[in-house]
Parts: C-alpha cells; sequence; structure tokens
C-alpha cells in the first residue's frame, strides 16, 4: 500500500482535503494530531512522562492536560519543546506504523503536520505538501480559533517556511482558489495515487 505524508502550514487546509480523500474516495486518514490527543488523555501512553515534565499545573479540572498550557510552554521554551517531542513522538510513530498495518486499501494518507520538521519521512512513500498564501492562513485561523492575527503569524514563523517545505514535495496542492479548483487538484492526485499502485 502507498503510504501518502500529506503536510502543510497551520491554515493551510490539511483536515478540509484528508477530508475530501477519505469522504469521496473512501481513502483512510490518519492523523497525527488525533494520535496525540489520544497520547496526551488520562489514560494514553504518553500522560504520566507529560505530567511529570510540566508539573500538576498542566492538569486541568477534568484531569486531562491543558494542550493550550502545554503550547504555550513549548513555544516559548526549546528545552521543553524537545523534551515533549521526545516522548511524544516515537510513540506517534508506532501508532501509526500499527494503523496502517490494518488498512487494505489500494493508500492511505497519513497527516503530520510538522512531518518534515519531526524528520518522520520515513514513515511515507510519497510526500504531498498542501500551500496557501501567509494571508490565508492568518485569515483562516484567526476566524476558526478566534485569535488575533499577531498571534497566528507568530505561530506561522515558527514554522518551517513555505518555501523550504515545497522542496520536499513529490505532490502539490495549491490551496488558495475557489473550491473548484481543490476539488479537481485532489481528483487528479487521487487518480495518480491509483495509477502508482497498479
Amino acid at each position: 500500500m502507498l503510504r501518502i505524508g500529506l503536510t502543510g502550514g497551520i491554515g493551510s487546509g490539511k483536515t478540509t482535503i484528508s477530508n475530501h480523500f477519505r469522504d469521496t474516495y473512501n481513502i483512510p486518514v490518519i492523523d497525527a494530531d488525533e494520535i496525540s490527543r489520544q497520547l496526551l488523555s488520562p489514560t494514553g501512553k504518553a500522560y504520566i512522562e507529560t505530567v511529570r515534565l510540566f508539573g500538576a499545573e498542566c492538569i486541568l479540572d477534568s484531569k486531562n492536560i491543558d494542550r493550550q498550557f502545554l503550547r504555550k510552554k513549548i513555544f516559548a521554551n526549546d528545552d521543553l519543546r524537545i523534551s515533549l517531542e521526545k516522548i511524544i513522538h516515537p510513540k506517534v510513530q508506532a501508532e501509526i506504523t500499527s494503523q496502517v498495518d490494518m488498512f487494505d486499501t489500494k493508500y492511505c494518507l497519513i497527516v503530520i503536520p510538522l512531518l518534515i520538521e519531526s524528520n518522520m519521512q520515513a514513515l511515507v512513500d510519497r510526500i504531498l505538501v498542501i500551500d496557501t498564501s501567509r494571508q490565508n492562513q492568518l485569515d483562516r485561523v484567526s476566524a476558526r480559533d478566534q485569535c488575533s492575527k499577531d498571534h497566528v503569524e507568530d505561530i506561522v514563523n515558527a514554522q518551517m517556511d513555505s518555501k523550504e517545505r515545497l522542496k520536499y514535495a513529490d505532490d502539490i496542492i495549491t490551496n488558495n482558489g475557489k473550491r473548484e479548483d481543490l476539488i479537481q487538484q485532489i481528483e487528479q492526485l487521487h487518480q495518480k495515487y491509483l495509477d502508482l499502485t497498479i
């Protein structure tokens, strides 16, 4: 089975596009962010280590880990970010591999926002980069997350530069225009991936 690693900056449209592959073509989608959320749940495999790293102040009244708290901490402290990645990333990779083995389809999508930054390219056969303008990122994320464009800009600045990310791409979807254009690009790639598995 062909493993397609789907990646892109914040607000590029990764979820919209992966959902279309899943809902229209019945392509399995593995979401690294969803796996991370499960790992950080009170019964998750990364919960105790993460609480040990950040202390009791990272726990909400519900016993869940406050992901916003983690985000702020690792955004301001590279050492903490690296320590958290050492806890999370190996477990995410193991779970992705386990899920891939369960599918019996021509190809699957593995959505990993930090695919290149976290050096997980070995998990996939091809890299599909979702690209969009910086302005689209600012507009979409500030509307979606109800936050200021300055805050979104800080996040975009902390991520890999779009031009640098595109250097790793085997395939590209440009998500700047109308929905019809996006659908057409997805359709073409779906056919391409099927052809590659013949």
